[in-house]
């Protein structure tokens, strides 16, 4: 009855770090910024900055331009990384999920190609680079 119990209690850990427990690459970690013409939208850029924290959270502070409307809005959200190589960005605003393959180009760069996005977008190749920020440290 002991080993039952044990068993049972074991299984029931392993399955539960296996679905609350999220990868997160070191290499994505810390503030980041980037900007894109008409990637998502004809006719808008966008620059964003994002500080990816440790704990798998993230902030996001964007600057559209479309014509002449410059809107500024932010978000926040969670972020983690899975075995086949792909960026999970869920936003607390939408409920909703972005998805994108990675590439670390170097310790400055990450190409992300976008696998799926919770907006519509014109581009089904969406895809952009972001470069580190200097933190001085």
């Amino acid at each position: 009855m002991k080993k039952l119990l044990v068993l049972f209690l074991f299984f029931n850990i392993q399955c539960y770090s296996q679905t609350e427990i999220k990868n997160i690459d070191p290499k994505l970690f810390g503030t980041w910024e980037g900007s894109e013409k008409d990637g998502q939208q004809q006719g808008m850029t966008k620059y964003w900055i994002m500080h990816r924290f440790i704990d798998g959270t993230f902030v996001l502070l964007f600057t559209t331009i479309k014509g002449e409307i410059v809107d500024n809005f932010s978000e926040k959200g969670t972020w983690w990384t899975d075995e086949k190589g792909i960026f999970h960005e869920y936003h607390n605003n939408s409920k909703m999920t972005d998805t994108y393959s990675y590439k670390v180009l170097d310790d400055n760069h990450i190409q992300f190609k976008a696998v799926k996005q919770s907006m519509e977008m014109n581009n089904t190749e969406y895809e952009f680079i972001d470069t580190k920020v200097d933190d001085g440290v």
